[in-house]
């Protein structure tokens, strides 16, 4: 095999590779800022972020679809606020939605 093809083996290995990689990469912060954006809205409703809040800010709110264009929550967040405490159903629906 001649030098100059493996070096465009190799480099098409290596951006195979960066294709694959990059989007994972770039997805790992929105998720984070996402459960952070569901334990602010906790905040500023006036309820303590702990454990049990934490807890339900961990599923993933359901996005929309064409048939659906909006954010619906999850319903396991809403029961673990629900026992955590948080009566107010609009309250839980708000902070889910941010999930």
């Amino acid at each position: 095999m001649s030098s100059a093809r493996t070096k465009r083996l190799v480099a098409s290995f290596f951006l195979t590779a960066a294709v694959v990689i990059t989007p994972m990469a770039v997805a790992a912060p929105a998720s984070a800022s996402q459960g952070s954006d569901c334990y602010a809205m906790a905040k500023a409703l006036g309820y303590r972020v702990g454990p049990k809040v934490a807890g339900a800010c961990g599923f993933p709110a359901e996005q929309s679809s064409f048939s659906k264009p909006w954010v619906t929550p999850h319903p396991g967040c809403m029961k673990h606020l629900e026992n955590a405490g948080i009566s107010n159903w609009n309250h839980r629906f708000v902070i889910c939605s941010k999930a």
